[in-house]
Parts: structure tokens; C-alpha cells; sequence
């Protein structure tokens, strides 16, 4: 289910997105989002650019660096994209090419900031190493002892799961991501209820899954020891000690920034604008520079933010995803592995840590060598794409002098967002449909169902509609009793809306929002 929903898992054994893509001569150094299994579009772009800010680089020539970087952005079509390269504590290059926003022409800068999708979980992760530098948590912590009336289904899980089973993604807590998506809350500590109602998805510590409830919980951790919400505890904990001067930590402060960039989603090789996803208000939006910077914490030796030791525990392999040998074709990649809230791969005879990011409107990219004190950064408001990991693949073959393809062999790979669908559009399908009849007397009014929420189903203007706490939907008449999902405006949830479907019963609502249909029951 995992694929359907806007995340940026690595590999597990039950998610097989692709990793590498290999040419005749080579095999890029990414990781893709899941989300990313369609057709590739081909575009063309005419953002402006702004002046790239060099340092000493050495052998690179970032004149051709620039260039380049300029003409994967036009072949993918993305309507912007923002880069930064680190070393040694210092922005060695940053480079901005594009639109800020497409109807106002506003150019993309180094300034200009992005949603950064899964990447915020390296915050989460830094959050709580500072916590438990002050002494307010530990890693062995209960989450159970810790925030009132959180309980688990398995006496497993309340006995025997710590903090460090949240961080590496061995917690064996069940897969929620129908019920956080279409059912949201306010804020995380009222998802505590739901809990019970959900199977472990192992025993605690014996499996590795990607799981994004893993860092829900521990932002749920982080506020109910702190007393602060996850705004205030990033900006003193986290912004401020590392000079994050340009970097964001709420949807409203996002949405009121002059700086904030437009999410686009393309639909038949056109940029349409998105709308913010509402992550409980808290997320973070950043610039490349700043995230640069904050990469750079992870590998400096003077820091104070993080406790040396959590800081080396974060980026070493605390978990492996993969340890399969090689391919002959790939002799220099193995090792996948995660650490907390950070990836980790044997790429080329280096140890690279690294995170991808995908939300409503928004891809993004970050990688780098600690030994070397060395990293890479790019961001796009362009939705499903890959351009990050392609421009870092760049960036990091030219400082290693590795063996890098021509520009023109590296894919394309965008996939297209959900269309919108008209009111009238929506309204002659619900005319024209055979389930039209029994509208009234069989599939309007409450459905529900525990661990989720309630579903309401009824006719507006002429249009058959579904709405959940997430958002409203129009049903699109498939076959028989089974309708899709669509949509008349972008809506703030990060669905692949295509993918669900609903199918009514007798006194029943089903949608596949999970491994399994979750059924819903009309109430009287």
C-alpha cells in the first residue's frame, strides 16, 4: 500500500520500486520514490536564472556544472530547481534555475524554499538527539511511559518497544497510512485512540519497514516530554543553533512566506499548482543552502547541537534494508541500510548517507560523505520526480571523479498527478451512470469504521460526492458498484488519487486504503 501514498521509502522486501537505473556504461546513484512508476515526460522550461555562488572547487568546472544542471531542469520540465554543495562547513557552490511560481513569473533564487517531504525525519531524528543530550529522553525510553494514554494491540509492543526501534524503522508497529491520510487529526497526539485497533506488523525488533507512523510517534514523544509542539521545540532546538536562518517548521508560516515556491504536479507534460499538504500544521520548508547546512551538522566535529555520539549513531547502520550481494553491473553498490532517520549505501568505495523527499508539489534530494565532510542538495517544485537524484548523481560523479554518462543518457522520469475533473464533468458521469438509480436508498448517508472515521456520501448539485475529515471527493462511476476517486481542486492529501476505490455493499462502503478493503458500516 506503501506506493499509493506520497513517501520516499528505500527498498524493503515488500516494496520493489526501482533503485538503480543503469545505462550502457553506468548506474546512477539514487534512490527513487515509490510514487515513481510511470511514463517519462519530456518539456521544456523558460524560468530565469540566478548567478551561481562559487567557492574554491577544485578540478570541477562549475561553469559546466551549471550548464548542465540548467538542461536536465529544461528536459524534465520542472518549473524550478534549487542546488547546493557543502564541504567543510562551507557552501562550496549554489546555483537557482527557473520559476518561484509559474503565473507570477516570480523567479526561483537561492533564497526560494521547498517542501522537502521525508527528508523532514533527519529534523525528527535531530530533535530527539538534542533531547537526549539534555537528558530528557534516552534511547531506551518506553514510548508507552512517555505520552499519556498511548497504547499498543500487542503486549509486545507496550513491553518492549524503545525510542531506538522508532529510529531505525524496527518497530513493528502497524502500517497506518490510509487511516493518517484520509482521516487526519489535528495533531498527532489524538491519533493515540487509534492505536489498539491496529495489528503489529512484526514482533518489536525483528523486522525493517519504512514507516512513516514511526516518526509521528516520536514527534508524539518529543511534545509530550517537552510540553512544546514540534514548531517551537525545531526552531530553539534546532534552526536557531544551526544558523537555519531561511528554514521554516509550519504549513502557515509556509503558505505567508514570500520566499515559499508553488508545488506543480504535472498532467500531460503541463505544470498544475498543488495544493500544501497539512502534516498537523508542522512540517519543514527550507532552501537548498539551509539544508546544506544542516547536513553539515551531521558530519562536523565541532557541533553542539546533537551529542557527538548520537550524532555517529544517526549516520552509521543500525538496520539493513538490503545486504544482498552485488549484481556484476553494480560491483560498487551494496550495503543498503538505514540508520536514524538516514539511509546509508556503500557507493563506489564510499559510505553516503542519504534521504529523498516527495509531497504535494514538491521532490527532493540530499546525499553526503562523511569522511569527506561532503554533501549534496536539490530541491524542485515539481512533484514525482527524480531530478533531484539525478542532478546529486551528477554532482557527486564530478567531485569524485567518477565515471559520469552524457547528460542526454540520463532518463526522465515524472509521473503525472491525478487530473481534476470538472463539476460538469462529474456531473454528466453521475447522469449517465447505471448506479444512478439506487443512489438514494442504497449508497447515501454515514458509513464508518473503528481505526478510521467516518465516510459521508451524498449528492450535491447534481454530483454524487464522498467525504472524509481529509478532504471532499466526486465518485467517478467505474463498473457495477465500483467508483474512483477524483477531484474538482487539488486537494492537501498526499494520495496517488487514481489508485482508490470505493465499492458499495449491502449497507457497506469498502475502500482499499489498506493491504486489505477496509469496510465501512452504514449507520442508522
Amino acid at each position: 500500500m506503501q506506493r499509493f501514498f506520497n513517501i520516499e521509502p528505500p527498498l524493503s522486501a515488500r516494496c520493489q520500486p526501482m533503485r538503480w537505473i543503469c545505462g550502457q556504461a553506468f548506474c546512477l546513484f539514487l534512490i527513487l520514490p515509490l510514487t515513481l512508476a510511470g511514463s517519462p515526460l519530456h518539456a521544456a522550461n523558460s524560468g530565469d536564472d540566478s548567478v551561481p555562488e562559487q567557492a574554491d572547487g577544485g578540478a570541477v568546472d562549475w561553469q559546466q556544472v551549471t550548464a548542465d544542471i540548467h538542461l536536465l531542469a529544461t528536459r524534465y520540465g520542472a518549473p524550478s530547481v534549487s542546488v547546493a554543495v557543502i564541504q567543510d562547513g562551507e557552501i562550496l557552490y549554489s546555483t537557482a534555475h527557473g520559476m518561484q511560481d509559474l503565473e507570477s513569473a516570480a523567479p526561483a533564487t537561492t533564497a526560494t524554499q521547498y517542501g522537502i517531504g521525508s527528508i523532514v525525519k533527519s529534523f525528527t531524528s535531530g530533535l530527539i538527539g538534542s533531547m537526549t543530550g539534555d537528558d530528557l529522553l534516552d534511547l531506551d525510553d518506553s514510548p508507552a511511559a512517555l505520552v499519556e494514554g498511548l497504547a499498543f494491540s500487542t503486549p509486545d509492543l507496550t513491553q518492549n518497544l524503545r525510542l531506538s526501534h522508532l529510529l531505525t524503522q524496527t518497530s513493528g508497529l502497524p502500517s497506518m497510512d490510509g487511516s493518517l491520510a484520509f482521516f487526519p487529526e489535528e495533531n498527532q497526539a489524538e491519533l493515540a485512540p487509534r492505536l489498539p485497533l491496529f495489528d503489529a506488523s512484526c514482533r518489536v525488533g525483528d523486522c525493517w519497514a519504512y514507516n512513516n507512523l514511526n516518526f509521528v510517534m516520536l514527534d508524539m514523544v518529543a511534545e509530550a516530554v517537552s510540553g512544546k509542539s514540534k514548531i517551537d521545540l525545531l526552531r530553539q532546538r534546532i534552526f536557531g543553533p544551526a544558523g537555519l536562518d531561511d528554514t521554516l517548521a509550519s504549513t502557515l508560516a509556509f503558505r505567508a512566506s514570500a520566499d515559499a515556491a508553488t508545488g506543480y504536479g504535472m498532467i500531460d507534460e503541463k505544470p498544475q499548482p498543488t495544493a500544501i499538504e497539512y502534516l498537523y500544521g508542522e512540517h519543514v520548508y527550507t532552501t537548498a543552502g539551509d539544508l546544506a547546512r544542516w547536513i553539515d551538522v551531521w558530519m562536523s566535529p565541532d557541533q553542539e547541537i546533537l551529542p557527538p555520539e548520537y550524532a555517529h549513531a544517526a549516520i552509521s547502520t543500525q538496520a539493513i534494508e538490503n545486504g544482498a550481494p552485488p549484481s556484476a553491473d553494480e560491483a560498487g553498490i551494496y550495503l543498503f541500510g538505514y540508520g536514524y532517520g538516514w539511509q546509508t549505501v556503500s557507493f563506489e568505495g564510499h559510505y553516503v548517507v542519504r534521504h529523498g523527499g516527495n509531497e504535494n508539489g514538491f521532490s527532493a534530494h540530499t546525499a553526503f560523505i562523511p569522511a569527506q565532510r561532503l554533501g549534496v542538495v536539490t530541491l524542485t517544485n515539481q512533484q514525482n520526480s527524480i531530478l533531484p537524484n539525478i542532478v546529486n548523481d551528477l554532482l557527486m560523479r564530478r567531485l569524485l571523479d567518477l565515471q559520469a554518462p552524457a547528460i542526454s543518457s540520463y532518463p526522465v522520469v515524472v509521473n503525472d498527478v491525478t487530473a481534476l475533473l470538472s463539476t460538469s464533468e462529474a456531473r454528466l458521469a453521475w447522469q449517465d451512470s447505471p448506479a444512478r438509480h439506487r443512489a438514494r436508498s442504497d449508497l447515501l448517508g454515514v458509513y464508518s469504521a473503528n481505526g478510521y472515521g467516518r465516510i459521508e456520501v451524498d449528492l450535491r448539485d447534481g454530483v454524487l460526492m464522498l467525504s472524509t475529515p481529509g478532504s471532499d471527493f466526486i465518485l467517478s462511476h467505474r463498473e457495477g458498484q465500483r467508483f474512483g476517486l477524483a477531484s474538482a481542486r487539488p486537494i492537501p492529501m498526499g494520495i496517488v488519487m487514481d489508485f482508490f476505490e470505493v465499492t458499495f455493499g449491502p449497507g457497506t462502503l469498502s475502500m482499499n486504503i489498506a493491504a486489505e478493503p477496509v469496510v465501512f458500516t452504514q449507520r442508522d
